[in-house]
C-alpha cells in the first residue's frame, strides 16, 4: 500500500513538474485552474438539476430537486459562476493593464479577448447546429430536439454578460472596490428585507 502511495505522488510531482515547466511566464496555472473549475461547476450545477424525462416519443425536462429536495443542499456546491466571473475580471484586469502599458489599443485588445472566449462558443454552435439538423431529417419529435438542444446550450447565456462586462474593464477598474458590494447589499436589502420580487431588485 506504501509503495502505490509513493508511486503515487511521485506521478502527481511529476506531472505537476511538467506543467509548471510548460506554463509561459504570462500563465498562472492556480488562475487557470479555478476558471476551468468554476466553468465546469456551472455546466454540471445546470446538468444536475435537469433530468431528461420520456413521455411517449417526446422527451422532456424536469428538474430532480422537486422530487428529491434533500438535493438542494448538493446543489449549491455547483454555484460557481461567481468565481468566473471573479477570476475572469481579474484575468481581464490583468490583461488590460499590460496591453495598455504596450501600447496596445483598446479595440484591439477587446477584439482578441472576446475572440478567444467566443471560439469555442462557435463550435459548439456548429456542432449543435448539425446535431438539431441531423435529428430532425431523422424524424425526431420536434419537442425533443428543442429540449436537448436547450439543455446543451442554455449553460452559455452567462458568457453575454461575461462579455459585456469584459468590454467594460476599463471602466470598472476605476471603480472603487465598496461600490460593488454596495449593489449586492442594495439588492439583498430589497430582496430579502423588503420582500421586493426578483425581478424588481436588479
Amino acid at each position: 500500500m506504501n509503495g502505490l502511495t509513493n508511486g503515487l505522488t511521485t506521478a502527481i510531482r511529476h506531472t505537476a513538474a511538467r506543467v509548471d515547466a510548460a506554463t509561459p511566464d504570462h500563465r498562472d496555472r492556480a488562475v487557470d485552474a479555478l476558471r476551468a473549475g468554476a466553468i465546469l461547476g456551472v455546466v454540471l450545477g445546470h446538468w444536475f438539476v435537469t433530468a431528461l424525462v420520456a413521455d411517449g416519443r417526446t422527451l422532456r425536462t424536469a428538474s430532480p430537486l422537486q422530487h428529491l429536495p434533500w438535493l438542494a443542499p448538493v446543489s449549491w456546491t455547483f454555484q460557481t459562476l461567481a468565481v468566473f466571473f471573479l477570476v475572469g475580471g481579474h484575468v481581464a484586469t490583468r490583461g488590460h493593464a499590460t496591453s495598455h502599458a504596450r501600447g496596445i489599443p483598446y479595440r484591439r485588445w477587446l477584439r482578441d479577448r472576446l475572440a478567444r472566449l467566443f471560439r469555442p462558443v462557435a463550435a459548439v454552435l456548429t456542432l449543435w447546429t448539425v446535431v438539431t439538423t441531423a435529428l430532425l431529417l431523422s424524424g425526431a419529435e420536434y419537442a425533443t430536439v428543442r429540449t436537448l438542444a436547450k439543455l446543451a446550450l442554455s449553460p452559455l447565456w452567462f458568457l453575454l454578460v461575461f462579455a459585456a462586462l469584459t468590454a467594460a474593464t476599463p471602466l470598472l477598474t476605476r471603480l472603487h472596490p465598496l461600490w460593488p458590494l454596495a449593489v449586492v447589499l442594495h439588492v439583498d436589502l430589497l430582496r430579502f428585507g423588503f420582500g421586493a420580487p426578483p425581478g424588481s431588485a436588479g
